[in-house]
């Protein structure tokens, strides 16, 4: 999502500078590739460029390819192969070992522009949202190049029949959880769409406005977390040390109630060391739909407080004792506040992505989800 919500501000950065623009999408993948399905570049008439579509071997070329598109006015599928033994000038050198089809289409930041509106709906939402975009077509009059569907923005695909398989598969692809591109024969004309699913933001609550929630905030930040913190006991840090002060706001308690009751895919993280304080407000987290719960300090501590505060098998069912991490965090050696804070987030990425955290040298298998193609 940082990567969407990156691209959305420059675009109407350069749209209030007159700055015409396109966006390229990895739309279908075969083999190996840097970025997967669903990555995207913005890039501006004056050769600017944010976001990345491979590791950098085909960005030079796809800012080339964008001069047409910019020039025509319309989308067009560009394919990249960089397997050793394709014979094209990307097949030798690269080292993907795989095939890339990349939409390259014109947008704009005005609500009239498809691709705009689109992007900025699923950027705002924080539920697991699918988009479907035709990136091949035989026939315009069912579908162009570039037409997507989006559940809160229709109107964009006005073919029934088209519409009603985009419905169904769409729904299906958000419910697995898995993006995957099909192709449809509609009235003996070929159209292949790339259905593509958005998992929500991940949320933070931060009990204790310490010093160590400092870089925890900035390396959340960077990933495009939202971070809200609340804090009723500790000493309040001054504003000024928070990274991005203007953007951060110290919730009330009960502010902090409803982010627990209301925010989905939301951790909580207990950075304060007042005993008390935890005592009172870990049951709420508890209690909650919140699935990840973690706590800062030793296995002691923590140990102390879950009996003080009575979290036992009597009065909390297992569900949610699983819920609470301590100590928390990766293990990766973490000494200093910011090798804490790195811990942290990696632990809690892990826990919502649903992998294991360890080392990919043992890891057997595909690092990503494949992007399942049929026919």
């Amino acid at each position: 999502m940082k990567e969407i919500k990156t691209i959305l501000e420059q675009l109407r950065t350069a749209s209030q500078s007159g700055v015409k623009t396109v966006l390229a999408t990895v739309v279908n993948v075969h083999g190996s590739s840097y970025r997967r399905t669903g990555a995207r570049m913005l890039i501006l008439e004056n050769g600017f460029w944010f976001g990345s579509v491979s590791g950098g071997c085909l960005e030079g070329d796809v800012i080339e390819k964008a001069k047409t598109v910019l020039k025509t006015k319309k989308a067009e599928l560009f394919r990249y192969d960089t397997r050793q033994n394709a014979k094209n000038s990307f097949g030798m050198g690269y080292g993907c070992n795989g095939l890339l089809e990349i939409l390259i289409e014109p947008i704009s930041c005005h609500e009239n522009n498809p691709a705009y509106t689109i992007l900025k709906q699923i950027a705002s939402q924080p539920n697991l949202q699918g988009l479907s975009t035709v990136f091949y077509s035989d026939s315009n009059e069912i579908a162009e190049i570039g037409a997507q569907y989006h559940i809160n923005t229709p109107g964009f695909i006005s073919h029934n029949e088209l519409l009603g398989h985009l419905v169904k598969d769409l729904e299906q692809a958000v419910k697995s959880g898995a993006s995957k591109s099909k192709t449809y024969k509609i009235a003996g004309k070929k159209i292949k769409v790339f259905h593509e699913v958005f998992e929500p933001n991940i949320n933070i609550l931060i009990y204790g406005a310490v010093f160590h929630a400092v870089p925890f905030l900035r390396i959340a930040r960077e990933l495009g977390y939202n971070v809200h913190v609340t804090d009723s006991f500790e000493p309040i840090q001054p504003i000024w040390n928070f990274p991005h002060a203007d953007e951060i706001k110290l919730l009330e308690s009960e502010e902090a109630d409803r982010v627990i009751e209301n925010t989905s895919h939301l951790a909580v993280v207990f950075l304060t060391h007042n005993f008390f304080y935890i005592k009172e407000e870990l049951p709420k987290a508890l209690r909650s739909d919140v699935p990840y719960i973690g706590i800062l300090g030793s296995r002691k501590k923590t140990q102390k407080i879950l009996r003080e505060a009575e979290v036992n098998d009597i009065n909390y069912s297992k569900s949610e004792l699983e819920k609470i991490h301590y100590p928390i965090g990766l293990d990766i050696g973490a000494n200093t506040p910011e090798e804490i804070a790195l811990s942290i987030v990696a632990e809690i990425k892990a826990f919502f992505a649903k992998r294991s955290g360890e080392s990919l040298k043992k890891f057997d298998g595909y690092i990503h989800k494949k992007n399942l193609e049929t026919v």
